[in-house]
């Protein structure tokens, strides 16, 4: 595993823990619904560290390729969800709106982490 890819997993994992306890503590004030999002954002993040270790399986140490198998997954597995948000729109459901958009802003921020990462470290 290179510098980057380290560097960007511990990422994910600190996002994994954050959004578990605010879940937690959201939880514990009996707001559920918060508690439930912060749910929603931590599995964006842990889909994505699953698929950095299949980036790490598929390509070996070329650590440019793994970069580019990780942003294509980024951007193919969003496109369900974008569908599902446009769905929900065309249907005036909300709550599905706005669980999409989570899961949309998280892949967001992960996919500009991720460019992040490699650019100031390659």
């Amino acid at each position: 595993m290179n510098e980057q890819q380290q560097k960007f997993e511990l990422y994910l994992d600190e996002q994994i823990a954050a959004c578990k306890q605010r879940s937690k503590l959201f939880v514990a004030d009996d707001r559920m619904d918060e508690g439930n999002f912060e749910k929603i954002r931590a599995n964006v993040y842990e889909i994505f560290k699953t698929i950095l270790s299949a980036a790490e399986q598929a390509c070996g140490k070329d650590a440019l390729a793994k970069k580019h198998f990780f942003l294509q997954k980024a951007e193919q597995i969003p496109m369900n969800w974008m569908t599902s948000y446009e769905k929900a729109k065309q249907h005036g459901d909300v709550e599905k709106m706005h669980i999409e958009r989570i899961k949309l802003d998280t892949i967001q921020e992960i996919k500009d982490m991720c460019i992040q990462i490699w650019e100031e470290t390659t």
